[in-house]
């Protein structure tokens, strides 16, 4: 048996949702192990903090005793809140959290959208430029963008570099969505999870929201086979948890 399996062989964490998931808004989930460690995946839009900090307090936990943050990829709807946890590490991707942030300099520095479509977005159709200007997406992240909700960068850990190292917890790269999205297997005291972010936002393929567009067409289908060959719970960025087996993985996605 892999370290890798025998880290997941035992419940270890209650899972809860701290705030639901819906297509402008990210779900965040916090993990809680059998000595009372709190763990958050995926801290919301900065401008949505006191939703994270509302859901805090029904769980009964300050912000201030959470232990770790781990994000799923380096949209700011996933991370923006990173601040509110000044006592946490945060674990990501540096792939991505460095091709995310050069988005949101390349937004403030006044390039246009086009460009930074193009540039960002290489495989995006025209139709998928539309989307995103009708939404406004690169206008709010103008507006949003500030560096100072990263908290400080001396707490982050990457998993190019080291790994998660926390029994119980799984990280396995999906990317697709992003160059280095990753996705988090979670032994669970009621089963297994994974929470997916982006990977998977919405439980219906045919939901609609304003969501970015894949980084890479092919990666992104590549990661979706991979999450359909889960049995368990699944949690998607932008929506609420659900129950999957194997045959119930749509049959386009299925190997």
């Amino acid at each position: 048996m892999s370290r890798a399996t025998e880290a997941m062989a035992d419940p270890v964490f209650n899972v809860r949702i701290l705030v639901a998931g819906l297509p402008l808004q990210s779900c965040s989930v916090m993990l809680t192990d059998r000595d009372g460690r709190h763990i958050v995946v995926d801290t919301g839009f900065p401008q949505h903090d006191s939703l994270l900090l509302d859901g805090l307090q029904r769980a009964g936990v300050k912000a201030e005793e959470v232990s770790g943050v781990i994000n799923t990829h380096y949209h700011l709807d996933h991370f923006g809140s990173n601040f509110l946890f000044p006592n946490a590490w945060v674990y990501g991707s540096k792939l991505d959290f460095d091709w995310a942030v050069r988005i949101y300099e390349s937004v403030s520095g006044g390039e246009t959208r086009r460009e930074i479509f193009r540039t960002f977005y290489p495989e995006a159709k025209d139709e998928e430029f539309d989307r995103m200007d009708e939404a406004r997406v690169l206008q709010l992240l103008k507006w949003m963008w500030d560096p100072a909700t990263l908290g400080s960068l001396d707490r982050y850990r990457w998993f190019e570099s080291e790994d998660l190292a926390v029994p119980g917890l799984r990280i396995i790269p999906t990317p697709g969505h992003t160059p280095g999205h990753l996705s988090i297997e979670v032994a669970g005291a009621e089963g297994p999870y994974l929470i997916v972010g982006d990977a998977r936002p919405f439980a219906d393929d045919g939901a609609v929201g304003y969501d970015m567009p894949p980084h890479s067409h092919t990666e992104f289908e590549r990661s979706r086979r991979l999450i359909d060959q889960f049995e368990g719970i699944l949690i998607p960025g932008h929506d609420d948890p659900f129950s999957q087996t194997r045959e119930e993985a749509p049959l386009a996605t299925r190997k």
